[in-house]
């Protein structure tokens, strides 16, 4: 899975760019390049201290200088390992570090050759068709450690012999990958030390023996058709006046000069160490470094300067410490977006090491030697340090308390569910100390702290951690699962009198935002007790997901989605679901959501309902007006039967028209009673609150027609039993007029 660099420095913004610009696409009439094969020649001078190196001529190993790349590499030394040849070659061959390869001294007992092999026995392994040779002047170089894979190994007997059969197999052979060990130099070293004259002379005699064996490569026929990659290296150094396997400066300190593809002329570099030589070489031939190899080493493209880097050029010389000399070595400036909170720091003590500083290899091995500073070799050029002990030796005091923690800036994270920190820790303990990581999240997310690691409080000098730390954090999740936006990272330490904490390389990357989901609805607007469609992408395959409707919660559906992702099904809305504006939401299952909008208008059945009550209200009243009409018809129809008894025959006549007319009144009004009985049983009997359950689909005009027709039928009974009550009224007036007139 692709990983994204957070908050990158700008060492690596600039090296993006920088590949950016150069990876310039082909045209498609260019005529393919042809192709070089890949070869390699590693060359080790035993003994060759560095530092003189300088002093001597040597102008074969300045020419390749001058046309690749320089770097000083210290070794570590006891507990780890002594600054002797088994330990050195063996480092230089495996690619990994005395702690890992398992050869401390000269003795070999107990080697893990198995487990790191040596790059040559790799190359045999990836790649068999290669040609891969060894000659050694020194016996265990071609007997032990590189094993018994690589296609040739001789011992030379002498670095002349040895030059000899390099330069004839160059010249007659076909060799593609070659080590070459020359000894004589740590002999002389061991006889004069490398203060002495003979022992440039004899850097000059190897410098020689250099230049034949690259002549030799550039002679061949086929040289043109090849791309060599010509590395000089050495496994240890000297001591001025003979000897090493212990911890100064002289005898720890090696180099890796490289010239071939990739590597720029003339450039010095202070991150590669000895240990990159063997990834460098498998990765020149094709081989790629294999996480699962362990490796401590890195090829040179994959080597990033980080934010301590950026403290080089402010780095200063020592203000109480003796060790170091005049080197610019440390400052306490943090790099650009960092801190160190020095709030419970006592005043007073080693300047250099107040709270966390920060500072080079050269600075920090050399404060003290023999105090396990010499095997933070998994740091890189600038890195950073917290020293209860070299604090507490200098100067009056407060308290002797040490107590610092460093922060890192703010890292904004992409919506990934995972964050994955490492960072190289050197953790020596001598007494009471404590060291502590955490993981801060942004103020807005609500979330807690999390502790990352905690070291032992107590212990032996020995370092319990020298590793590169590798954490893979699950980010807590707020109540609707929103991710935190940014993490911080805070290293607190605090000790008494004790020992160290270095840390480098702190690295924070997540996995490739995900795509986010997205869901959508077939439409805006939907009746309850009707179905929606929803459709979504996006989520994880077969993830299962929840579908609810908010305001109030109301659990819609469970979903599957699909192997691509994909969600599509039909959800019915509850009838019971009041009008208004709600939200549709499918919960995921890591508890975050995807949301739209959606209005619920009120089901069909319940509109029909609320107008078939309004018409049977209207019968109702309709019914009282034909009771009041009623009233006055009987009043009417009694007075003119007054009048009639004594009238004429023609008045009685009139009378028992105005009967028949009171009669049929009483009909009409009889007929409107039955309409609204009529009218409210059948407004009763569909209203849907009684018989419509959440769920239920109701059929869109059903109920509301047979509604409506009631309706109509009870207000065409009310209007014909008024027009009978007037018209039986006005009978009753006329004849009454009709009398008073007559009397």
């Amino acid at each position: 899975m692709r990983k994204t660099a957070i908050g990158a420095s700008l060492g690596v913004l600039l090296l993006g760019i920088t590949g950016v610009c150069a990876a310039a696409p082909a045209l498609a009439n260019d005529a393919p390049a042809t192709q070089l094969t890949p070869k390699t020649l590693v060359i080790g001078v035993d003994g060759a201290s560095f530092d003189v190196m300088a002093q001597a001529n040597m102008p074969n190993v300045k020419a390749l200088q001058a046309g690749g790349l320089t770097a000083a590499s210290n070794l570590p030394a006891s507990p780890m390992a002594q600054t002797v040849s088994g330990a050195g070659w063996s480092t230089i061959a495996t690619g990994v570090w005395p702690d890992k390869h398992g050869v401390p001294d000269n003795s070999f007992s107990n080697p893990h050759y198995d487990q790191y092999p040596d790059y040559l026995t790799r190359v045999e392994q990836n790649l068999p068709d290669r040609a891969t040779f060894v000659a050694g002047t020194w016996g265990p170089i071609a007997t032990t450690i590189f094993g018994g894979g690589v296609d040739t190994r001789v011992e030379g007997g002498n670095d002349e012999g040895t030059t000899a059969r390099v330069v004839e197999q160059l010249t007659t052979g076909q060799p593609d990958d070659i080590f070459v060990h020359l000894d004589e130099v740590d002999g002389v070293g061991h006889g004069y030390g490398s203060s002495s004259a003979e022992y440039l002379v004899a850097l000059d005699r190897a410098d020689a023996q250099i230049g034949e064996m690259v002549a030799a490569v550039k002679e061949r026929p086929t040289y043109a058709n090849e791309d060599w990659l010509i590395v000089v290296t050495a496994d240890h150094g000297h001591k001025p006046t003979g000897g090493h396997g212990g911890p100064t400066k002289l005898e720890r300190k090696t180099h890796v000069i490289a010239q071939g593809t990739g590597m720029t002329p003339g450039l010095v570099r202070d991150d590669v160490k000895i240990t990159d030589i063997a990834p460098i070489v498998l990765g020149h031939v094709g081989i790629a470094n294999d996480p699962t190899w362990d490796l401590d080493g890195l090829t040179v493209d994959q080597i990033i300067p980080d934010d301590f880097d950026t403290l080089r050029p402010v780095l200063q010389t020592a203000v109480t410490e003796t060790g170091p000399e005049r080197l610019l070595g440390w400052t306490n400036q943090a790099p650009e977006g960092w801190s160190v909170d020095n709030s419970k720091m006592p005043t007073g003590g080693t300047p250099e090491f107040h709270g966390w500083t920060f500072m080079t290899d050269d600075f920090f091995s050399n404060v003290e030697l023999g105090q396990n500073r010499e095997n933070n070799v998994r740091s890189r050029n600038v890195f950073a340090v917290a020293d209860s002990d070299e604090w507490d030796d200098a100067g009056d005091k407060s308290s002797n308390k040490f107590d610092s923690t460093l922060v890192t800036p703010a890292y904004e994270l992409n919506g990934a569910s995972t964050v994955d920190v490492s960072f190289v820790s050197d953790y020596a303990v001598d007494g009471p100390q404590g060291a502590t990581v955490w993981a801060y999240f942004d103020e807005e997310s609500g979330a807690q702290r999390q502790k990352l690691i905690e070291y032992p409080a107590d212990g032996t000098r020995e370092n319990p951690v020298n590793k590169i730390e590798r954490l893979a954090i699950e980010l807590p999740r707020g109540e609707n699962g929103q991710l935190p936006k940014t993490v911080s990272l805070q290293f607190s330490y605090a000790g008494v009198n004790s020992a160290f904490w270095a840390i480098d390389q702190v690295r924070v990357t997540q996995p490739d935002a995900p795509i986010p989901a997205e869901l959508t609805l077939s439409a805006s607007e939907v009746a309850a007790g009707d179905t929606i469609n929803i459709s979504g992408t996006g989520f994880t395959a077969e993830e299962a997901l929840r579908v609810e409707l908010r305001s109030t919660v109301q659990h819609l559906a469970d979903l599957s989605a699909g192997l691509d992702g994909s969600i599509g099904a039909d959800i019915e809305i509850p009838a019971a679901t009041e009008a208004g504006d709600h939200t549709l939401v499918v919960v995921r299952a890591d508890g975050s959501e995807v949301q739209q909008p959606l209005t619920v208008t009120a089901a069909q059945g319940t509109a029909d309902a609320a107008g078939a009550e309004a018409d049977a209200q209207g019968a109702a009243d309709g019914a009282g007006a034909e009771a009041d009409a009623q009233g006055g018809a009987g009043a009417a129809g009694a007075e003119a039967e007054g009048a009639a008894q004594g009238a004429e025959a023609d008045a009685q006549g009139a009378a028992d028209a105005a009967g028949s007319v009171a009669d049929g009144s009483g009909t009409a009004a009889a007929d409107a009673k039955q309409a609204e009985a009529n009218a409210t049983g059948s407004a009763q009997g569909d209203k849907p609150a009684d018989t419509t359950k959440p769920g239920d689909t109701v059929k869109p005009g059903d109920t509301g027609a047979k509604l409506a027709a009631t309706g109509q039928a009870a207000s065409m009974g009310i209007f014909a039993a008024i027009a009978a009550a007037i018209v039986a009224a006005g009978t009753g007036l006329v004849f009454f007029a009709r009398r008073r007139r007559n009397a």
